[in-house]
């Protein structure tokens, strides 16, 4: 038996191809795919009579001695669907246009050819061979060649294919039905499919070439998408695209490309499909929409920058010290860099040791102790011939900050993860430098801000502002009151985290301050901070003003003192770099150096500089939470780069501590739904939880859920677990499994504990009791918290009876108690219980609704009363 084998989701070219090797090998028959686009099923519906007896179903497949692969050199595939029909001697013949990738081994016939469409290389050999067609043979074979050269627009076309598509004219083809079968159909589910893939769509820049990465999701195959991406504007206006739509598990991904540098059929290759340099398709299982892309990612670095190694960027100023050198003998190395390279005695690398441990050892007197005793040696090393893209993939699943550069066991360099991203992005987000220069070059405003600070300060704390303000004078200083507490006073927000940036030496400040006022003062050497506690019980933070600058690129970091405008310039908002100078003679003076007043009053929210971003990736996540909390907008250009930036993931280069932390700030925000819808406007949730989606149902339920938490933390008196049960709200669409993995990820241990209590206990509502009594016996047991998750996800009318049911829950003392039932008479004794329960159950089902018909119940009931 011949087959002629045609994949789930084969094109008009495959079909036309197939019937052409029918009239080449008229034993074949064509084994149609199981789904098709809806042009390739009107094909059938108009061929069918051309088409009857040149089919076969899968329940008459016999043995197989030959498969052919039309349109196709996927010879996996075709084995593994015809794999009970196949002998060990089955012959594979491909008749294709798309190049292949990776050698063919085996009984194996190729006809590949660079035309634009498979049935060209067919129609060619019809014609040589002599064969006599029908014009309707002649329609449905021009259909293939119509249709994958785009009409003849594409620029993969050949002049093979315009030859073929002239023969098959001579022989009669209709073109009139041709147009009419490949003309554009749209039905409802596909349009919801382009409004995705526009809504989706994604930035990804490389060199010189803009690339585009949209999604979609469906529950189901959908037809024809491909047909219909030209009508999506910006995908045709980019250099390459990649289309991605997951169908419950299966991603489909469409790629196409103008620069043959951006070989999309290569890279399609790595992922199991194939195609051209400009146009290709795959489908992958087993891997999220978010892994596909990052995975599509670094194959494009990869070939980008593959001829880029380390050694181009690192650092060649490095620090070595022997492993059994004495913590004195090296104390002042400690002061030049954040790290030091410990070796042996032959100069071999052995671990590093940091700094800031030298510099505590010393601190606390242990001076004499050698360094092999401080090595951190499981630590992550490259070689001089990394290449970035490898180092990146390194990078993106660690927190190490500085990576060692190792060669033969030598120590010859270091990088820092900054540079590495910065080289790898950073030109991404050149194109509005000169937007943030201009900023920088902002001529300083100075406002007395004094009775504002008298207003908004409790009178106690601003007699010891006012006495830090002398005393930094007497010292030679210039202190100022930074950060959220001035922008909130500017807004007539209430705030009295008290931070202090001193022009000069915070912890001699801090110092002499507790000294005169004997209270406890905490220094933090390493960091040039401090903290003391006034008599009162607050605390003021205490930092010297810094800058960080580099002496070249890749190298550390050199930590040096600084003026308050260099160190407001390192805040991440410009409505964060306000200051209030409480220096004796200037006390209450505001300082706006970079347009933060006017941003306060514009209800702006704005980056200082260009790479914010990147260099510090969780200022995505705060940004939107300032917005939200604040009903602030972004400012254009910080709109952009920070769409950029989550296009360019670089919050999986974000520390994941990091990201717990601001998350969890986030869910306790009293506009926690405000922030989780700009969250999602900027498709930031996307970027941190697998196969996101924001839809009505979701929406309802994150409103739902706040309502919720508002009413058991006022009527029921509770703490809510806030962050559980919005990661419930933001996770549930996904397996346990791969919630387990993302909670893990990101350090949520306890709400880890929250979703396996959920998973054992929620089928235990699937059918709700008529009674509130019988009701409470299934939720009494069932922590508080998760039944805030199960008020918010259930109908309404079963939630008002849960909280109903908690509220009596806390009036049950208040109904009926031992002492009441002691006064009527009954002596103590195991019956309380049975007389109590009783009394509650006849109160959760409204048969008792006062303390009095209680006693009533209770003396007719058991005291025969």
């Amino acid at each position: 038996m011949q087959v002629v084998f045609l994949p789930d989701g084969a094109d008009l070219d495959a079909l036309s191809t197939a019937y052409g090797i029918t009239l080449l090998y008229p034993q074949a028959k064509i084994l149609l795919p199981g789904a098709a686009s809806s042009s390739f099923r009107l094909a059938l519906k108009h061929f069918e009579n051309l088409l009857k007896d040149k089919t076969i179903k899968p329940d008459s497949l016999k043995e197989v001695d030959t498969v052919f692969l039309p349109d196709s050199n996927n010879i996996k595939l075709a084995e593994k669907k015809l794999s009970p029909y196949l002998k060990k001697d089955t012959h594979f013949v491909i008749i294709d246009h798309h190049p292949l990738r990776g050698r063919l081994s085996g009984n194996i016939e190729k006809h590949i050819q660079n035309t634009g469409a498979a049935t060209t290389i067919i129609v060619n050999r019809i014609k040589r061979s002599g064969i006599n067609i029908t014009p309707e043979e002649a329609t449905l074979l021009a259909l293939g060649i119509y249709e994958d050269t785009g009409s003849f627009t594409y620029n993969t076309t050949t002049p093979k294919d315009l030859r073929a598509a002239a023969y098959l004219i001579s022989k009669g083809a209709d073109l009139e039905l041709i147009r009419g079968i490949i003309e554009e159909r749209i039905d409802q589910e596909q349009i919801e499919i382009i409004h995705q893939l526009v809504e989706n769509i994604q930035y990804f820049f490389i060199k010189n070439s803009r690339i585009i990465f949209t999604f979609a999701y469906s529950d189901h195959y959908i037809p024809d998408i491909s047909s219909f991406l030209h009508l999506i504007k910006p995908l045709q206006e980019a250099d390459a695209f990649f289309v991605l739509v997951n169908e419950k598990g299966k991603t489909s991904i469409i790629a196409r490309s103008k620069k043959k540098e951006i070989d999309v059929g290569k890279i399609m290759s790595y992922l199991g499909g194939g195609g051209h340099y400009s146009a290709a398709s795959a489908t992958v299982k087993g891997l999220t929409v978010q892994e596909i892309k990052n995975y599509i990612e670094t194959v494009l670095l990869g070939e980008a920058y593959k001829n880029k190694t380390i050694q181009e960027f690192m650092s060649t100023q490095i620090i070595t010290v022997k492993k059994s050198s004495k913590i004195k003998q090296i104390k002042e190395l400690a002061e030049k860099a954040p790290v030091l390279f410990v070796v042996n005695g032959r100069g071999k690398f052995e671990g590093i040791v940091l700094s800031k441990v030298i510099k505590e050892s010393i601190r606390h007197g242990i001076e004499d102790i050698k360094v092999e005793n401080f090595i951190i040696d499981s630590i992550i090393t490259f070689e001089p011939e990394t290449t970035l893209s490898e180092a990146e993939r390194v990078v993106s699943s660690s927190s190490q900050e500085y990576f060692p550069v190792i060669k033969n066991g030598y120590p010859v360099g270091v990088i820092n993860r900054t540079y590495i991203i910065k080289v790898l992005h950073g030109q991404v987000f050149d194109s509005e430098k000169d937007i943030f220069i201009s900023r920088e070059r902002i001529k300083p405003r100075y406002l007395n801000y004094r009775s504002k600070l008298e207003k908004f300060l409790p009178e106690h704390i601003l007699t010891e502002l006012e006495y830090i303000g002398k005393l930094s004078a007497r010292l030679g200083f210039n202190t100022y009151l930074v950060g959220g507490i001035v922008r909130d006073m500017v807004l007539g927000k209430k705030n009295l985290d008290i931070d202090l940036i001193v022009e000069g030496d915070a912890l001699e400040l801090a110092r002499a301050y507790a000294k005169e006022k004997k209270v406890p003062c905490h220094t933090f050497e390493e960091f040039m901070t401090a903290q003391i506690t006034l008599k009162t019980g607050e605390k003021i933070d205490l930092a010297t003003a810094r800058k960080e600058t580099y002496t070249h690129p890749g190298a550390y970091p050199k930590v040096e003192k600084a003026t308050i405008k260099e160190d407001l310039y390192r805040r991440d908002f410009t409505i964060n770099t306000l200051a209030v100078e409480l220096t004796e003679g200037r006390f209450g003076i505001l300082v706006d150096y970079f347009n933060g007043l006017k941003d306060i009053k514009d209800r702006m929210v704005r980056i200082l500089h260009q790479l914010s971003f990147i260099e510090d990736p969780i200022r995505i996540l705060r940004a939107l939470r300032f917005a939200g909390r604040l009903g602030f907008r972004l400012g254009r250009p910080t709109e952009k780069l920070l769409k950029l930036a989550v296009d360019e993931n670089m919050l999986e280069l974000a520390p994941t501590g990091r990201v717990n932390l601001e998350l969890t700030y986030t869910f306790n925000e009293e506009k926690v739904i405000d922030i989780l819808f700009l969250m999602n406007k900027y498709r930031v949730l996307h970027s941190l939880i697998p196969e996101f989606y924001m839809d009505e149902k979701r929406e309802e339920l994150l409103s739902r859920l706040r309502d919720t938490i508002i009413s058991f933390e006022m009527f029921l008196e509770l703490k809510v677990d806030r962050v559980s049960n919005y990661l419930m709200a933001l996770l549930y669409h996904l397996p346990f499994e791969l919630s387990y993995k993302f909670l893990e990820k990101y350090h949520f241990s306890k709400t880890i504990k929250f979703f396996e209590e959920y998973y054992e206990i929620k089928d235990l509502l699937e059918k709700i009791p008529e009674k509130d009594s019988d009701l409470y016996k299934k939720i009494k047991f069932i922590k508080k918290d998760l039944l805030v998750y199960i008020c918010a996800s259930s109908p309404v009318e079963l939630a008002e009876r849960i909280i109903r049911i908690l509220k009596k829950e806390g009036e049950r003392q208040l109904l009926i108690s031992g002492k009441d039932l002691k006064e009527l008479g009954i002596p103590p004794s195991p019956i309380y219980r049975k007389i109590l329960d009783d009394v509650f159950k006849k109160y959760l089902d409204d048969e008792i609704k006062s303390k009095k018909e209680a006693l009533e119940y209770v003396k007719k009931q058991y005291l025969g009363g």
